[in-house]
């Protein structure tokens, strides 16, 4: 039930942006869409590709650090090594208990980023034909997908250098502080999760 509700929350959070942002509401559903199909393909039926080894000992991670409860698992903060990815999964299954598709669910709403991400920064730079090319590129390319339902670190990594490069793009048309702080933000998050 977990993993059905913390879908369900990335729906409604892809919602909110499709109404935010109209030009790119077809293509945020059709990945979400695709995506959850997927995860549930991987979850129910068989094992994606790269969703063994690396994969299950994030998972596995996380719930080894869970087992004791939320506060000792805010102890065991590792810093910004490899374990950081299953400290932070750790945290929701201290909270709600195991869930994979919870876990996966996380990923998934920052593969639906990366997809936003990409359609901003392109709009940003080229106009907006350009940024739907692209985000029906990013929606459905096929390691981008698999990469956001399965439980490895590669696409927060990749959500966080877009927001990294989104702070660039500000500043360099803007020289605002805020841009300072995104860059900051999203080079440190990448670095956490690398």
């Amino acid at each position: 039930i977990i993993g059905f509700a913390s879908i369900a929350l990335v729906f409604m959070i892809t919602l909110l942006i499709a109404l935010r942002w109209r030009s790119i509401s077809q293509i945020i559903f059709v990945a979400l869409i695709v995506r959850v199909i997927l995860m549930l393909i991987g979850h129910f039926f068989f094992h994606l590709p790269d969703s063994t080894n690396d994969a299950l000992g994030f998972e596995w991670g996380a719930w080894n650090m869970a087992k004791d409860g939320f506060i000792n698992t805010l102890k065991n903060y590792p810093g910004a090594n490899s374990f950081f990815y299953s400290w932070m999964i750790a945290i929701p299954y201290s909270l709600f208990g195991r869930s994979i598709l919870m876990m996966q669910s996380i990923g998934l709403l920052f593969g639906l980023g990366v997809v936003f991400y990409g359609w901003f920064i392109s709009k940003k730079i080229w106009g907006e034909q350009v940024a739907i090319k692209v985000g029906w590129i990013l929606a459905l390319f096929p390691s981008l997908m698999l990469y956001s339902v399965i439980t490895l670190r590669e696409i927060y990594v990749s959500f966080f250098l877009l927001l990294a490069m989104i702070g660039i793009i500000n500043w360099v048309k803007t020289k605002s502080f805020r841009s300072i702080i995104l860059i900051f933000t999203g080079f440190i998050g990448a670095s956490f999760f690398h």
